[in-house]
């Protein structure tokens, strides 16, 4: 019992300390180009699907209605997304990037990331560690498998 409480405990703060990472590269690109986390993140989910509706974004990036909501009131508000209602139900709007809202995703992704970085040389350095990467890779699905469900994991696969 005692190794488990070890394993649990370094488990979770190796974790947070690979989120940190990944979030202040995440949250500096995005501030580097005026928009937030959120922001950025609901831009390459329109990029990959090219239009969704708000239900699909909240789906996708894991958050609820009500938050996509804001976040999309945002964005439209800096000309970054439109809405369109769909012709044939009225009810169902769709959400899209405009051309700015695609410039400033395409700036995102010239952004540096210290985590994506340092994966990609690890990977470099050997097929062990390419295989090792691999099966890391399959752990994490796993894991989303379990808490988000196979179209969260299917989606991530189509998109990658």
């Amino acid at each position: 019992m005692e190794k488990y409480q070890w394993n649990y405990h370094s488990y979770l703060n190796l974790l947070r300390g690979i989120l940190k990472v990944m979030e202040e590269d995440w949250q500096k690109s995005a501030q580097d180009l005026g928009i937030t986390q959120a922001e950025q993140h609901i831009l390459w989910i329109l990029y990959m699907e090219n239009q969704a509706t708000m239900t699909k974004i909240a789906d996708i990036g894991l958050w609820d209605l009500s938050t996509v909501m804001q976040i999309i009131k945002r964005l439209r508000e800096k000309k970054l997304v439109k809405i369109e209602k769909n012709e044939n139900d009225l009810r169902v709007s769709y959400v899209s990037l405009t051309n700015k809202g695609e410039e400033v995703r395409k700036q995102t992704a010239e952004q540096p990331h210290q985590l994506l970085n340092f994966i990609e040389q690890y990977g470099n350095k050997s097929d062990e560690h390419m295989q090792e990467l691999e099966d890391f890779h399959r752990f994490l699905e796993e894991i989303n498998l379990q808490f988000h469900g196979k179209e969260f994991v299917d989606w991530v696969k189509k998109t990658k």
